[in-house]
């Protein structure tokens, strides 16, 4: 037995001699070093309290504690001029949300994650093509996009300083072993404070699509998608402050049919309440963050389920009017307080309802 173990030792103490002395040129080999050099991490920590009141009678309020959690990896490849990139994050398969609900139907239960995104970019001198699920790439606000949605297909973008073209096809839903899918361009200028974008994006198959989230048999067979999109943006500098104001204005040309024959229901006709637009302003002084939006968004100017997730859901996230108000403060150079107020109500509906949200949310980056 005891010359049995004397064989072993022997053969780990032979096994590390030769890993720490073999020549440099052995290991080199193996590409390591350019690897890790290349690879860049980074990611946040969110841990969120949330109030959410449907004021409907008899119904109790939300009153819960979430985590979101992401991690992003990006590998660059200069010599060939590519990049793979990929994150994972908190949350289910909603395209909107990256929270985990804490021990959320059993005792202290663990969260899931899943990918995030991941795709590769292929970068020609002012041309990049991106390929993959892919952070979005249009300039937008959360009153037609929700920030955690990651479009899936591919993307075109040419940057001629100041102007930009960014145009993509894209895989939204797959459904009875069919693609519903869109394609979007984005034509815009970057000025010195100033950006303005003009977008078009044309969904098909809305039938698919809508029945993902609602009732498509009382719509009209020619309803749709197709929305045009006029993004505008500023950053004024000071001594003192950075203050940025920025609006949005899309219509839905695709939303046909009679009255009654709305996404929303009721009496609503869709080719009126077609339109969504939205207008703020937000500022960063010393350690401070202040922001403020008003939106209006009708009841069919866009797909209810892409836009942002908090604002507008206890009203079936279209034909509703409101307030974004958040405020956050800095405590360190990574780790931030902040405290967000959704309050709106139905815009053409009847409703009786005043919903309000409200989250606590204490924010760490790496």
């Amino acid at each position: 037995m005891k010359q049995k173990i004397k064989v072993c030792l022997l053969t780990v103490a032979c096994f590390i001699g030769a890993t720490l002395f073999l020549p440099m040129t052995a290991s080199a080999s193996l590409v390591l070093q350019d690897f890790i050099e290349s690879m860049e991490l980074k990611g946040d920590l969110r841990i969120r309290y949330e109030y959410k009141e449907k004021d409907v009678s008899g119904e109790d309020a939300t009153d819960r504690m979430r985590t979101r959690f992401r991690l992003g990896m990006k590998w660059t490849n200069p010599a060939e001029n590519w990049k793979i990139a990929a994150g994972l994050a908190t949350g289910g398969s909603d395209a909107t949300s990256t929270n985990d609900t804490w021990s959320d139907g059993a005792f202290f239960e663990t969260g899931d994650i899943r990918l995030d995104y991941a795709y590769s970019e292929h970068n020609l001198s002012n041309f990049k093509f991106v390929a993959g699920q892919q952070k979005n790439p249009f300039k937008t606000t959360w009153a037609l996009w929700d920030g955690d949605v990651r479009p899936a297909g591919f993307t075109g973008m040419v940057d001629l300083k100041p102007i930009f073209i960014t145009a993509g096809w894209y895989d939204v839903y797959y459904v009875d072993k069919d693609i519903a899918q869109m394609e979007a361009i984005q034509v815009g200028a970057n000025l010195d404070m100033f950006t303005a974008a003009l977008a078009f994006y044309n969904y098909h198959d809305a039938e698919e699509l809508i029945s993902a989230y609602g009732d498509a048999t009382t719509l009209d067979s020619d309803y749709g998608y197709q929305i045009i999109d006029l993004f505008l943006g500023a950053e004024i500098k000071t001594d003192m402050a950075k203050i940025s104001p920025h609006a949005q204005i899309f219509y839905n040309m695709g939303a046909e049919g009679e009255k009654g024959q709305s996404i929303q229901g009721g009496d609503l006709d869709p080719e009126e309440e077609n339109m969504g637009y939205l207008v703020g302003v937000s500022a960063s002084i010393a350690k401070f963050k202040i922001g403020v939006d008003y939106a209006s968004v009708g009841a069919d100017a866009c797909i209810p389920t892409l836009k942002d997730a908090d604002w507008g859901d206890a009203l079936g996230s279209t034909d509703v009017e409101g307030f974004k108000i958040g405020l956050g403060y800095k405590l360190t150079k990574n780790c931030e307080l902040a405290a967000t107020a959704y309050l709106y109500e139905a815009k053409e509906r009847d409703i009786d309802q005043d919903p309000k949200t409200y989250h606590v949310d204490l924010k760490y980056k790496f």
